[in-house]
């Protein structure tokens, strides 16, 4: 019983923490995670879910990546028209609940400036703001050090590949949330 309970409150926190609702309804945003960092010249994940009661008819949604630097005004075009379509390809099923997910992966150009950012998904004018934060991309000399970019072999560190710079390891969202419930689930057990 205690188990299915704490599973239960954990899951159901996870559930709601990874999702932005939109102040209009219309749909919730799953990725990018609020306050996370990304890196330039990588892919940006910009996902969101529609709910099958919303009716799509007449919505436009258009993502930006903006710079919230003072000063800056710095806009970058993600996505013009969004796709809001309620399709067989793109229903998925969260026990009874259906709905529709959607994503579209922005390659974040090196010309980028490092800083803090704002993902804007904006249905029929209303914004959704996801505050995230850009990194430099890795640069070039630190390839050619490392023997990579010149075509000789990497020098090694002598240790194991297991032990590398734990900051470095980046889960996806439903890997961290498997790793929560795995943790509470031996709590519980151990109750």
């Amino acid at each position: 019983m205690k188990f299915s309970v704490a599973a239960f409150v954990v899951s159901a926190i996870a559930t709601v923490a990874a999702q932005v609702p939109n102040p209009t309804g219309i749909f919730n945003v799953t990725s990018p995670t609020p306050n996370s960092p990304y890196v330039a010249q990588q892919i940006l994940p910009c996902t969101y879910r529609i709910f099958q009661d919303v009716d799509t008819t007449g919505i436009t949604l258009n993502i930006q990546l903006s710079s919230t630097a003072a000063g800056s005004n710095t806009t970058l075009v993600i996505a013009t028209n969004a796709d809001v379509s309620k399709s067989s390809n793109s229903a998925n099923q969260n026990g009874n609940i259906t709905y529709y997910e959607h994503s579209v992966n922005y390659n974040i150009p090196t010309t980028v400036t490092p800083g803090s950012y704002k993902v804007s998904f904006i249905a029929n004018g209303a914004p959704l703001d996801i505050p995230i934060s850009i990194l430099p991309a890795a640069s070039s000399t630190a390839l050619s050090k490392s023997g990579s970019a010149s075509g000789s072999s990497p020098t090694s560190s002598g240790g194991s590949i297991f032990t590398g710079d734990a900051s470095r390891m980046n889960f996806d969202l439903t890997t961290k949330t498997m790793m929560a419930l795995t943790a509470v689930a031996g709590i519980a057990f151990v109750l």
